[in-house]
């Protein structure tokens, strides 16, 4: 049985999600939209002593800035490029293109209105929501800003969104839901966000989830063999030029035994990649906690602060058991199995699975005397060598 096509209610909500978004767009790149933001930032940066360059290089790398709000763990969603849509905002090239952004977030959003905290997106988190309504992809916006004489340009922009992807995948949990086929090796889920799962020991290969099943164009085979969810978080399918690449049509072609022979060495160069980066994450954050430690030591106690501390002590233990009769250095009872569950809730959200196209509407069409009868027209077929018109590519 073949998976469904991504229900309508998505498909609306979507659709309504990228249109508002559009129009704040537009009002940002007017003259007043842009003086807005500068002003904006110039104001938070001086309250952060820095200035307005860095203290948005700053707002990409705080991981409390997409860390999930307190006694929640959503799944957290994941996406790149999208596909063709007659309601949908125009890009660049003047295209009618829904980004899988908006079909992430309205996703989530019905997930949500389900059970509150199950699901989030990059661009609902509080950083992910303060970085896009600087709408930095904007060249108005990054002229207003400075321009490319101070740094303001769209391959700083795409940095920025690089780097905010990378901080937003290290604090996922659990399960994540990429809303995408395949990761093209131009993306930031690519290059960044998908070694980052990996190697977050709270997600994994194993928990990686793409919520569209593998091209239908592809042959059985290769959507069998190279088409599961571990093979396309890894593979890549699109640059024969660079490694990991498999061609989904010439893939068949060759003989069973050797191709899962070329597969399994493919894995194996892989996992050795992922074990050297973990291990390297892992050197990083050693060190950085060693001089955190060393910058925040606190100073040996001389002998009177010590005689001062005791003292202080005795009388704050006696002033206790004289009130409740009880010493201050009681046990204290340990959390029970279920608060401790409490503080780590499950993710809530199943990832879902569907085909990267919509359900096919009839066309009323007034029949004549000898006129066939209206028929459902397919999607067109998505084109992953597009642009997304948001910071899901690369």
């Amino acid at each position: 049985m073949s998976t469904q096509p991504i229900p309508e209610d998505i498909e609306v909500l979507a659709v309504r999600l990228a249109n508002e978004e559009a129009g704040r767009a537009a009002a940002a790149r007017s003259a007043k939209g842009r003086r807005e933001i500068v002003q904006r930032l110039r104001t938070e940066a001086a309250a952060q002593g820095l200035p307005v360059k860095e203290y948005i290089e700053a707002l990409t790398k705080d991981p409390e800035g997409v860390t999930p709000p307190h006694d929640t763990a959503p799944t957290s969603a994941f996406w790149s490029y999208g596909i063709d849509h007659p309601d949908a905002p125009t890009n660049r090239w003047n295209e009618n293109f829904l980004d899988n952004r908006y079909i992430a977030e309205a996703w989530a959003t019905l997930q949500n209105d389900r059970q509150a905290g199950s699901a989030r997106t990059l661009e609902t988190t509080e950083g992910g929501r303060r970085l896009n309504a600087m709408y930095l992809w904007e060249a108005e916006v990054l002229t207003a800003l400075g321009g490319a004489d101070k740094g303001f340009t769209e391959d700083w922009t795409r940095e920025c969104w690089a780097t905010i992807s990378e901080t937003y995948a290290t604090q996922a949990k659990g399960p994540v839901a990429v809303f995408a086929q395949y990761a093209d090796t131009r993306s930031i889920l690519y290059n960044r966000e998908l070694p980052t799962l990996q190697t977050n020991t709270d997600v994994g290969l194993d928990n990686i989830h793409f919520a569209y099943e593998a091209p239908q164009t592809w042959p059985k085979e290769t959507r069998s063999e190279v088409g599961t969810d571990a093979a396309r978080a890894q593979l890549q399918y699109n640059d024969p030029t660079k490694a990991h690449y498999v061609d989904p049509k010439t893939y068949p072609d060759q003989d069973p035994t050797a191709r899962k022979a070329v597969l399994d060495s493919e894995f194996a160069s892989m996992t050795a990649e992922r074990n050297e980066r973990a291990a390297e994450k892992k050197a990083e954050q050693t060190a950085a906690k060693t001089t955190e430690a060393e910058q925040t030591e606190p100073a040996e106690p001389t002998k009177e602060t010590k005689e001062t501390a005791e003292q202080t002590k005795e009388t704050e233990q006696t002033e206790q058991t004289e009130q409740t009769g009880k010493p201050t250095n009681e046990a204290k009872p340990q959390p029970t199995v279920e608060a401790k569950e409490q503080d780590n809730p499950k993710p809530s959200a199943s990832v879902p699975l569907w085909q990267l196209g919509f359900t096919p509407k009839p066309v009323a069409v007034e029949a004549g005397p000898s006129g066939p009868a209206a028929a459902a027209t397919a999607p067109p077929a998505p084109d992953l060598q597009k642009q997304s018109t948001g910071p899901g590519l690369g």
